[in-house]
């Protein structure tokens, strides 16, 4: 009886400590980029599959994906102008605020509702980039 309980114990602890990149990388994973506001320029709206990123956590990237979006004229990927291309990223926390870091760029996280919001600066001229699973 010892034996069966034993086994099932370490059965419920092995399935319940399996790997939670979800719980720990909430942002792990695809995103759909379904608005962009602020800058100079008015709110873009997106339909899902148009503009996807993909947050890999092993790694430390993100893949963009930009279907929508024409780029004829920039030969070099970048991120600042919503190219697709694979980008390295780094999540930073300071005074209790948790941010994304993608080449020069420091934009703070929240997510809501399954709605992931990346604040490069609004209010200085610089962009959000809204998000759905």
């Amino acid at each position: 009886m010892k034996k069966l309980f034993l086994f099932c114990c370490t059965i419920f602890c092995f399935f319940s400590c399996e790997n939670n990149t979800e719980i720990e990388n909430p942002i792990q994973g695809n995103w759909n980029v379904i608005q962009i506001i602020g800058g100079f320029s008015q709110t873009k709206e997106y339909n899902e599959g148009e503009f996807t990123w993909f947050f890999n956590f092993d790694k430390k990237t993100i893949t963009i994906i930009n279907n929508k979006d024409i780029f004829n004229t920039l030969h070099i990927p970048s991120f600042t102008n919503n190219q697709g291309g694979v980008y390295p990223f780094t999540i930073i926390t300071e005074n209790n605020i948790t941010y994304l870091k993608v080449e020069e760029r420091k934009g703070t996280i929240s997510i809501i509702n399954d709605e992931l919001t990346l604040d490069f600066g609004i209010a200085f001229d610089d962009i959000a980039y809204i998000l759905k699973r």
